[in-house]
């Protein structure tokens, strides 16, 4: 049977719309492997993915096969395996006689083996593997080209789901890009309604489209923001719509636009998509369909990034609220937490941590004090040094930290929070509390935090002493290099002292 390119551009964006819609890992991978079968009219195809601790590759949907049962070969055993080790596609006839086929694992019980897709999927930022799609038997004796590049669209969208932690809403929305396979334009973006000011705000631009923020009563874009009706625009400069500014501004001439909106689930307006200028012919109303078929695709993907993004937020705003509880404890060392965070951040980027990374440090830091919600205020706040039965029982707020904050379901990038919030006083020498943890056993992050914690506590004034100057305040934490605290941590902190001066960056600290 001969698919016509339509067709494929159809299963293709069917493809986009379940990853970008469903949640469930289990159903993503039945509908979409069913699909791509389906579309490349292969015989069986299978899911895998990697299982770090057996270090082999596990099948989570694989067709034909019972539901209950997984298939588990081994990283370095088959067809499969080889296409994840070269890190490439492999397209085979006679797939059976090739000298990496292993008859254990790449025979399908009552299926012989002619022509066979493998492909890797991994992460594009760092090329972890994540698993691979494999699919076997085309009627026509081999899969195509066409084929293969229908393969590893899905295995790049299965990578960004498996693989990405992001709340950011550009990078899930650039399937934009897509429409370039089918439909050549000059110009394409997305923008998203701010509902408070009427303002079309690109979030996605492509040729050098127009970034500054849009009328939501001017121009193509805002009618259809407006109405939530999508127009084809066959010549703009005679269409009394046309906001002609961009033109004017750039010497750029729009002749004709395609604009989609994007509702949400209620049907309200998220925003809209907009290409302009065909380059070979004009739009059509084949073109127009296809849009908004995208447009389906993208409303998908960005109304789950607001709403993770939204989610993130209110995360943040109770981090905030828990260091406020403590902050109203004690108003003299208000602000503690901030400043540790602030600090711990600003070393951990020195020594080049993502921002991914610097954020979970930073929420740790934020929190790491939260177990003094059950020191007695007498001890707290006590204007003198504390006596050795006052002393253990403020030490046993760094285990509370931990023990409060465990009980509290951490998003996935978040989970370390808890431990490394309850180990910022252990010390290398094994010395510190609460479990007296040393050298490789102390989280890293927490050898960070300690120091900033340190540093912050030594620098700010206390019940019992004034703030040290800076210098003195770094000759204690030198002191302390090699049995409490990590040397590279101590030079990170003082290349962040110098790229933020003390006294600007360190105090005060707004709320």
């Amino acid at each position: 049977m001969v698919i016509s390119a339509d067709h494929r551009l159809r299963q293709v964006l069917e493809i986009h719309r379940l990853i970008s819609q469903e949640r469930r890992l289990d159903k993503l991978a039945a509908l979409v492997m069913e699909t791509v079968g389906s579309l490349l009219e292969a015989d069986r195809s299978t899911l895998f993915l990697f299982d770090s601790e057996l270090i082999a590759l596990r099948s989570c949907f694989a067709q034909g096969m019972d539901g209950q049962k997984s298939i588990v070969v081994p990283l370095r055993m088959g067809l499969v395996g080889t296409a994840l080790l070269q890190r490439q596609t492999l397209n085979l006839v006679n797939a059976s006689r090739h000298p990496y086929f292993n008859a254990d694992f790449d025979s399908v019980p009552g299926v012989p083996l002619d022509s066979l897709l493998a492909v890797p999927i991994f992460k594009a930022d760092d090329g972890q593997v994540l698993g691979g799609l494999k699919l076997i038997n085309n009627p026509s004796g081999r899969f195509t080209p066409e084929d293969e590049l229908v393969a590893n669209d899905a295995a790049r969208q299965f990578a960004e789901c498996l693989g990405s932690n992001s709340v950011e809403i550009v990078p899930v929305i650039q399937k934009l890009d897509l429409l370039h396979n089918w439909i050549e334009f000059g110009h394409g973006a997305v923008f998203r309604l701010d509902q408070g000011s009427g303002v079309l705000q690109a979030l996605h631009l492509e040729g050098g489209a127009n970034q500054t923020p849009l009328n939501m009563r001017l121009g193509i874009a805002g009618v259809v923001a407006l109405t939530g009706k999508a127009l084809m625009v066959v010549d703009a400069a005679s269409d009394p719509r046309f906001d002609a500014s961009f033109d004017r501004e750039t010497g750029y001439v729009t002749r004709q636009i395609l604009c989609v909106p994007l509702h949400d689930s209620r049907d309200e307006v998220l925003g809209v998509i907009q290409v302009i200028n065909k380059i070979r012919g004009s739009f059509d109303a084949g073109d127009l369909d296809l849009l908004v078929s995208v447009a389906g695709i993208v409303k998908v993907a960005l109304e789950n990034a607001m709403h993770a993004k939204e989610e993130e937020l209110q995360f943040h705003s109770l981090v905030d609220a828990l260091a406020a509880s403590i902050d109203a404890r004690d108003p003299l060392t208000a602000g503690h937490s901030r400043r540790v965070a602030q600090i711990a951040k600003g070393i951990a980027l020195q020594l080049k941590f993502t921002e991914q990374d610097a954020e979970l440090l930073e929420v740790a830091a934020i929190l790491h004090d939260y177990g003094k919600i059950g020191v007695n205020d007498a001890v707290l706040k006590k204007e003198g040094r504390l006596d050795a039965v006052e002393y253990e029982h403020i030490k046993r707020h760094a285990q509370l930290s931990h023990d409060i904050l465990d009980k509290i379901h951490f998003a996935r990038k978040y989970r370390s929070v808890p431990l490394i919030a309850g180990s910022h006083h252990e010390n290398l020498d094994g010395s510190g509390y609460p479990l007296g943890l040393k050298s490789h056993e102390i989280p890293f992050m927490a050898k960070i935090l300690s120091v900033a914690d340190v540093f912050e506590a030594l620098t700010a004034d206390r019940h019992y002493r004034s703030g040290l100057p800076l210098t003195m305040a770094m000759e204690i934490i030198d002191a302390g290099i090699g049995h409490k605290f990590e040397s590279r941590i101590v030079a990170a902190l003082r290349e962040y002292l110098k790229l933020c001066p003390f006294e600007r960056s360190i105090r005060p600290v707004e709320n």
